[in-house]
């Protein structure tokens, strides 16, 4: 039971509903709604049967909506875990644990980075106070570009073992030919790099160091070793 007063918010709980319900198994999703939409009329129906005020009424759908949205989601998660085939599985399972977040933030910082390089260079270049060349300038917008790229790659469970391959190549461009475009563009740190002459040393130890352990993250994500993820975990469903 519907009035002018409760029919927007009504409206919105069942939007809501659909929402945290999509993708879930129809069986599943469309009990949830079901069961929302019958709450949602016996409320209503108490409520006219005690002449409660329309607006009122609408009100405290919302504010229960609200406060549900937390109950809400953990049920999406429950079923969503109840519900979830073995290769969904084996790609959460790879996705888990230190070394990801790990991967995540330092290619988050390598893109942060390249775009400093790129807007210090550019600014310096507007004042003409900077020495440019072109292949240390191309060498800055190629790691923004490359990371930037590598970021969405890493975004996506299928494609993270590129993306990791990718920031390979960013980070070399950045830390080999973004750090030359900052000596030159940078008095800060050009006095840095002069007094501190470990710079260069820590540079390269830096890009192998990175560079192995994305090429070690790349190695984790592979399709062949997912592969092996997804059977082990369609031996222990069928366990």
């Amino acid at each position: 039971m519907r009035s002018r007063g409760n029919s927007a918010a009504v409206h919105t709980v069942l939007d809501w509903c659909a929402w945290y319900t999509r993708g879930l198994p129809e069986q599943v999703a469309g009990g949830r709604r079901d069961e929302i939409a019958s709450d949602l009329h016996e409320h209503a129906t108490w409520a006219a049967e005690r002449g409660i005020d329309p607006r009122r009424v609408a009100r405290g759908i919302r504010l229960r909506a609200l406060g549900g949205v937390i109950s809400d989601l953990s049920w999406r998660r429950q079923q969503l875990r109840r519900h979830e085939t073995p290769e969904q599985l084996g790609l959460r399972r790879s996705a888990r644990g230190g070394l990801p977040i790990l991967a995540y933030t330092l290619a988050l910082m390598l893109v942060v980075g390249s775009g400093f390089v790129v807007i210090r260079v550019a600014m310096s270049l507007a004042r003409q106070d900077g020495w440019f060349d072109a292949a240390i300038m191309g060498s800055s917008l190629l790691a923004l570009a490359v990371g930037a790229c590598a970021l969405g790659l890493l975004a996506r469970a299928r494609t993270r073992w590129l993306g990791a391959l990718w920031m390979i190549v960013a980070l070399y461009c950045l830390l080999r030919y973004g750090a030359k475009a900052l000596l030159f563009s940078s008095a800060s740190y050009q006095q840095l790099f002069y007094t501190a002459p470990f710079w260069d040393l820590l540079s390269k130890v830096l890009i192998v160091g990175l560079s192995l352990f994305f090429l070690g993250m790349a190695v984790r994500w592979m399709p062949e070793r997912h592969a092996t993820t997804v059977a082990a975990a369609r031996q222990e469903v069928r366990a």
